[in-house]
């Protein structure tokens, strides 16, 4: 499951309610399975996204899982870290 999860969040934003339909899972199991890759080092939490997203664009934040939502709406995000992009099977970009 948490490749699936790295996959995802790979793809872009997206909110919490909608992974966990999307994997069959109840919420709470999506929220404990969020922990353990933020423990194993996969995922780290931010208070919302960096790169907001306005009317006419989404989220441009890569792997971030709050979709232009800020902290203030109460919005936890979470984005990749290297070992989770490597888990979703994301190549790091080699420098030019």
């Amino acid at each position: 499951m948490m490749r699936a999860i790295a996959k995802r969040f790979a793809e872009g934003g997206f909110m919490l309610s909608e992974l966990a339909r999307e994997l069959n899972v109840q919420q709470e199991t999506l929220t404990e399975r969020l922990h353990a890759m933020e423990r194993l080092g996969f995922i780290v939490r931010s208070e919302g996204c960096s790169e907001p997203a306005s009317a006419e664009t989404s989220c441009r934040c890569s792997g971030c899982s709050c979709c232009g939502r800020t902290a203030a709406a109460g919005i936890v995000g979470y984005t990749l870290t290297e070992k989770g992009r490597r888990l979703a099977g994301i190549k790091k970009a080699e420098n030019l």
